[in-house]
């Protein structure tokens, strides 16, 4: 083969391999569902104190008991996913309705009554949270899934899920408005009323772009995958066993261990030094006062997750592009480990003030 053959076959592939502008729109969408989700049930979270009388110890409950739930359920629906042979592919599908299920029942978890007791309110949550974890399992897991399947091109993957956890940041660039919204008594003539509102406009709001990457977007065809397993409750749960003998298995291999445990460090320092930040803005900066304090936690949220969208994200792709991924990592991690001990210091600060 000559040399401007092989060029010619190399460009059919890379066109091939290229995701169309629609699909990337589509996917990008759905990341800002899977990112808007969690992002406005940790805010409303914070109400079940201040609106519902809720202890904080029960709220506490709340929080962990769907985690432990959903631990399991994720393995479950990708067992399905992988298994499904439908027309429109394993994945699609359940996008589609894990969107409408994660809306539906978004909206459902926080018509709680203030008015009712706290045993009442805790049983209701809790099972509304389980409900809603079901149907967030049945959209995230596949959706995540079909995005590694939208092109087999090593770089196309990673400008797709660059341009994707853009948009993502959306939803950082939104949620800390919430607080300011529900907390408003021109808007609302209470809290609780500001929960029970804004929670139907997130869960229309996710259903919407939810359902885009189940419509638009395109992955492996199912009919082309080799073997699929039987589903039913006794495959399901063979398969669940051996996903934790896999578990124990792969934690044997050190490059692997050190990558996860680089990433649960990195990752939840970030979240912890991150919830910080609020606690430093209003007893640091002003001291206590909330009324002085006023909209600045929320334009400090925003902001970050803007330049986040706009340079920091821009910047790794380069990087992973130009270096390597590895390479690209290890730099990142270094740059969080020097500027996660500036934000400890603020934090420092605040508590001896």
């Amino acid at each position: 083969m000559s040399q401007v053959e092989v060029t010619a076959t190399n460009e059919q592939h890379d066109a091939r391999a290229r995701v169309p502008v629609v699909q990337k729109g589509a996917y990008g969408a759905g990341t800002l569902t899977l990112n808007l989700l969690p992002g406005a049930l940790g805010v409303f979270s914070f109400f079940l104190i201040t609106a519902f009388g809720m202890d904080p110890f029960l709220a506490g409950l709340l929080g962990g008991l769907p985690r432990l739930f959903d631990a399991i359920t994720d393995p479950i629906m990708g067992f399905i996913t992988d298994n499904t042979k439908s027309r429109w592919g394993r994945r699609r599908p359940y996008i589609v309705v894990g969107a409408i299920l994660s809306g539906v029942f978004f909206a459902l978890l926080w018509q709680l009554d203030p008015e009712a007791s706290q045993e009442y309110n805790f049983w209701y949550f809790l099972i509304f949270s389980l409900i809603f974890t079901v149907g967030n399992t049945m959209f995230a897991t596949p959706f995540v899934g079909l995005g590694y399947e939208m092109t087999s091109d090593y770089n196309e993957r990673t400008r797709l899920m660059a341009f994707a956890n853009t948009m993502g940041q959306v939803a950082w660039m939104i949620v800390p408005w919430f607080w300011v919204l529900i907390a408003d008594p021109d808007l609302f003539s209470s809290q609780a009323e500001g929960v029970q509102k804004l929670s139907l406009f997130v869960a229309g709001a996710c259903i919407t772009l939810g359902i885009l990457p189940g419509l638009f977007c395109k992955g492996i065809d199912a009919t082309d995958m080799g073997n699929r397993a039987e589903i039913s409750m006794s495959t399901i749960w063979l398969n669940l066993i051996e996903v934790f003998k896999g578990i124990r298995q792969v934690f044997k291999n050190k490059p692997f261990v050190r990558l996860c445990g680089a990433t649960f460090l990195v990752f939840n320092g970030f979240q912890l030094v991150a919830s910080f930040s609020f606690f430093i803005i209003v007893f640091h900066m002003f001291e206590g006062d909330y009324g002085a304090t006023g909209t600045w936690p929320a334009w400090f949220s925003t902001v970050s997750a803007i330049v986040t969208a706009v340079v920091v994200i821009p910047v790794i792709t380069w990087m992973a592009n130009r270096w390597g991924k590895r390479n690209a990592f290890v730099i990142s991690t270094a740059i969080s480990i020097v500027a996660m001990p500036l934000n400890g210091g603020d934090l420092t600060q605040a508590i001896r003030g």
